[in-house]
């Protein structure tokens, strides 16, 4: 795709931004609307939390530094990508979604192979991401960019089965 790229989170994309937050309500999607909420009551507070999270500034307890990145297509946000500096248990290194009328266009795939760049500059060298065992498009996108599962788990927090996947992000991998 041309003219795809991750953009630091920033005031140029405000506008797209909340847009993407509300594509998520539109959709009756409360997990992601809420985790970008807070864009939508305050950005510039947003952004400084989020700037702080990637620095490892008044995290809370048990959180770990995380970079948050906005996949950009024709000047709009059409996904979201967190990198953990550390492994989180069900969690792993990376957690993306696309825009709910993004979504089965290659965003994805593109949004994923983006970060796996990302998280070599980190000091990453093996990313581990997980996926819901139902959430078949995710598993094909990690398998795409070259995720090997590991093994299923069970999150008993979230009631959910996982998928587990390893990636290595030598460059010669990417």
């Amino acid at each position: 795709m041309i003219d795809l790229f991750l953009a630091k989170p920033n005031k140029e994309y405000q506008k797209s931004f909340e847009e993407y937050v509300i594509a998520y309500k539109k959709e009756g999607d409360d997990f992601y609307f809420n985790l970008y909420k807070k864009g939508l009551d305050n950005f510039n507070e947003y952004l400084n939390y989020l700037h702080n999270y990637s620095k490892g500034i008044d995290l809370p307890q048990g959180e770990v530094i995380t970079s948050n990145f906005w996949l950009i297509h024709n000047n709009k946000v059409v996904g979201v990508v967190r990198i953990r500096h550390q492994e989180v248990e069900y969690s792993g290194h990376i957690g993306y979604d696309v825009s709910p009328c993004c979504r089965n266009k290659g965003y994805g795939t593109e949004i994923l192979k983006l970060a796996l760049k990302e998280a070599v500059k980190i000091g990453i060298k093996e990313a581990i991401v997980t996926c819901n065992i139902d959430n078949v498009s995710s598993k094909k996108i990690i398998e795409k960019n070259n995720g090997k599962l590991l093994e299923a788990i069970f999150d008993e927090e979230e009631n959910e089965n996982l998928y587990k996947y390893s990636i290595a992000t030598s460059n010669d991998k990417l």
